[in-house]
């Protein structure tokens, strides 16, 4: 009993199983059997019937009426046609081929009979067709010799037409024993019945009581531990990760009950480790963002320095490097993570003036952002990584040069910002990568700008909800257009 209780689930399924399955399948195996048998004896009855009912009209009209006609038109066997239908519908015969037929159907319906008497009355009947196979031959040839019509006749009357009814007779009654032993296969498949109702009822009660019992084992062997680990989720879920359970089980529930503990205990370390590191998120943050800035854009800047500064144009470098100073100014923020509108306009226009040194015959562009807009607090680096992406992928692959537009107004409730140019744009194609790649926040590219784009993305909705984001229109040939949507409200600063 103690080894049965702790059995593993599995092994208690197996049994509940096997305690109902293999006597259901031993009783469906009889009860198709009885069935099976019941069937073949009453199949067996109806084929020997009708395949002796066959014979029982059939035979006696063709044989009488072909020697009639042998008698009346003094003629042998050979000289009458067979096989013909004549007027009154009987079909006349070889009588000697059509007793050979009849011996070999009562072979078979003497191999077949389900009564043991009609096995004799079979004997007979083939021995009645031995003595008018015999009668026939000597009547044909009387016929043959010239005998006289009369005493053809009368053979014909005496010996033909009372064997060939001797025949008839014996199949008729070979049919009515068959037909009788009905009784006998339905009185035995009563007695059958009864029997397969009683065992049914008992094999029944019985696979009840043991399925019954293995299911009671089975379910408390689950339910018990399963109790006592809901009891410790729960306070696992109101913080306590020292909760802790031991259940006196095998197999699953043994499994289950280790992985929770260890699970627990992992959480709890790791839920600490959270705690101590919750202070250091903002600076991770930080680092994120300062990511975005592509060491190329300021390689390329310092290149650009020193080839205004070796051509002595003095002004443009002290420029450039005002750019570029107000540029870093409002990517490192203090350490802020929010800044003002006017901030990012400042921000981005740093950008594309240090940019337009570089790309003067290439790129023009043009800001016009509210006013109304300047005091709301948003996370920054929101449109720079926008215009760097226009103008790389763009402005720049555009024959002839392009323009970028950056705008941002107040909907209602809404502020929308947006970055145009009249570059190469996308094909649908690409359009479509595009849009899936911010969906599922994976964009790649050869440079940064794919991250820059998602992480403006992700960290739009992260402060204003899923709501809000990015969109891309784009055209091939003609331009693109990304628009930023966002809540008209501050963000609070951190620091």
């Amino acid at each position: 009993m103690r080894k049965l209780k702790n059995q593993s689930l599995s092994r208690s399924l197996t049994s509940i199983s096997i305690a109902a399955i293999v006597p259901m399948f031993i009783l469906s195996s009889y009860l198709l059997w009885a069935l099976s048998s019941a069937i073949n004896a009453y199949s067996g009855i109806n084929n020997n019937i009708s395949y002796a009912n066959k014979y029982v009209m059939d035979f006696k009209e063709r044989i009488d009426y072909t020697m009639y006609l042998a008698v009346i038109g003094n003629k042998s066997i050979d000289e009458i046609e067979t096989g013909k239908t004549t007027v009154n519908g009987i079909i006349t015969v070889n009588p000697y081929s059509y007793i050979q037929e009849l011996e070999s159907a009562c072979n078979k319906l003497s191999l077949n009979a389900t009564v043991p008497g009609n096995t004799n009355e079979v004997k007979r009947v083939k021995n009645t067709l031995n003595s008018l196979g015999k009668s026939i031959f000597n009547l044909e040839n009387s016929i043959k010799k010239g005998g006289l019509y009369e005493k053809n006749m009368d053979t014909l009357d005496r010996d033909i037409y009372v064997l060939t009814s001797l025949v008839q007779s014996g199949l008729q009654n070979y049919i009515y024993t068959e037909t009788t032993n009905f009784e006998n296969v339905k009185a035995g498949l009563d007695k059958k019945n009864r029997m397969m109702v009683t065992t049914c009822l008992i094999t029944l009660l019985i696979v009840i009581v043991i399925s019954a019992f293995l299911t009671t084992r089975a379910v408390k062997s689950v339910t018990i531990p399963v109790r006592k680990l809901c009891a410790q989720t729960s306070k696992v879920a109101k913080g306590d990760f020292t909760a802790n359970t031991k259940v006196e089980s095998v197999g699953e529930i043994a499994l289950l009950t280790r992985n929770f503990n260890n699970m627990t205990q992992e959480i709890g370390h790791l839920v600490e480790d959270i705690k101590r590191n919750k202070e250091n998120i903002h600076l991770i943050e930080m680092k994120l963002l300062q990511a975005q800035i592509n060491p190329h854009f300021l390689y390329n800047t310092l290149d650009t320095i020193v080839w205004l500064a070796e051509e002595k144009k003095t002004k443009e470098v002290v420029s450039i490097v005002t750019y570029l100073s107000d540029f870093f100014h409002t990517t490192l923020s203090k350490g802020k993570d929010f800044i003002t509108i006017q901030e990012e306009e400042l921000h981005v226009s740093s950008y594309m003036k240090i940019q337009k040194f570089r790309y003067q015959d290439v790129m023009d562009y043009e800001i016009h952002i509210d006013k109304e807009l300047y005091p709301y607090i948003i996370p920054k680096l929101m449109l720079q990584p926008l215009a760097e992406n226009a103008l790389l992928h763009g402005v720049r692959n555009k024959r002839g040069g392009g323009h970028i537009y950056i705008t941002g107004t107040k909907d209602n409730d809404r502020i929308i910002f947006q970055v145009k140019d009249d570059g190469r744009g996308m094909k649908p194609e690409e359009l479509e990568k595009l849009k899936q790649g911010i969906e599922n926040n994976k964009l790649e590219t050869t440079d940064n700008s794919g991250f820059g784009i998602v992480n403006v993305n992700q960290r739009i909705q992260n402060y204003y909800g899923k709501e809000f984001g990015i969109s891309f229109e784009s055209e091939f040939g003609k331009g693109t257009t990304v628009t930023i949507i966002i809540a008209a409200k501050n963000i609070q600063t951190k620091s």
